[in-house]
């Protein structure tokens, strides 16, 4: 079934290189148009500039696009009602790269994982530190953690519980933006195999947004591929392309091994 319909949207900011020039448009995405399925992963790869991250946003509403649509379960992001948009910042979460700037370092774990019940449901002292402490578990960390300060944890730690936390309302899609571009190779297949592991378990849909090809092609069930702000190629399950910014990115990945890397 559908989850997600992004239709015909086009971004463009007004810019300027000096004071004494008029501004002008400049085109961030130009008639983008995709659907995701219930529980499908959806690579979106591109070099910097492409405007995959703008796309992203769009998706999660913090930005609203010049023209078209996002439809979530065919409601329209743009023109929902109050009782839909709170449905919708229910059902679409997200985890970005910057992990430890999306905390407040004053608060801990405990505060970071507990504030979506506080905001969207009400539940009773007892009940929400179990469910914290069930978002800790399935992110994989230790419940001690949940007394700790974001400062207080390594790189893939914090992103794992950020990862509870885009995970604490039972969202159906997860955008992630770049969400482990900042962790080191053992870190990156960690959370990859963490991630694939709760889609398969909750049935979660993601939207994997990355200038990594090996990554993507590891996480997703399709990769659209963007240039200029245009989507130029889809690769299916089969791996066939044949756009030169899709051969671009593959020529970028480097082997696993060193002595596998042929540098001139």
């Amino acid at each position: 079934m559908t989850l997600l319909e992004v239709k015909n949207i086009d971004m463009h900011y007004a810019q300027r290189q000096s004071l004494l020039q008029r501004r002008k448009e400049v085109s961030i995405l130009q008639n983008v148009t995709f659907s995701l399925q219930e529980g499908e992963c959806l690579g979106i790869v591109g070099q910097s500039g492409s405007g995959k991250s703008t796309l992203g946003r769009i998706i999660l509403g913090i930005e609203r696009p010049k023209n078209g649509k996002v439809l979530l379960g065919g409601v329209n992001l743009y023109e929902a009602t109050r009782k839909q948009k709170k449905m919708i910042r229910r059902e679409v979460q997200a985890v970005f790269q910057n992990s430890y700037h999306s905390f407040n370092p004053k608060q801990k774990v405990f505060d970071i994982l507990a504030e979506p019940f506080l905001n969207f449901e009400h539940l009773g002292n007892t009940e929400r530190k179990q469910k914290v402490m069930e978002l800790l578990e399935y992110v994989e960390l230790e419940s001690a953690l949940a007394q700790n300060y974001p400062s207080q944890l390594s790189g893939g730690q914090q992103q794992r519980v950020n990862i509870a936390r885009a995970l604490a309302l039972r969202p159906k899609l997860i955008v992630l933006d770049e969400a482990i571009s900042s962790l080191d190779m053992i870190l990156q297949k960690t959370i990859i195999q963490l991630l694939k592991t709760l889609q398969k378990e909750l049935r979660l849909a993601y939207i994997f947004i990355s200038h990594d090809l090996q990554a993507t092609r590891f996480m997703s069930d399709r990769i659209l591929v963007m240039q200029h702000g245009q989507l130029v190629e889809e690769i299916g399950k089969d791996g066939m392309y044949q756009h030169p910014t899709t051969q671009e990115l593959f020529n970028a990945i480097l082997p696993s091994h060193p002595r596998e890397r042929n540098i001139q």
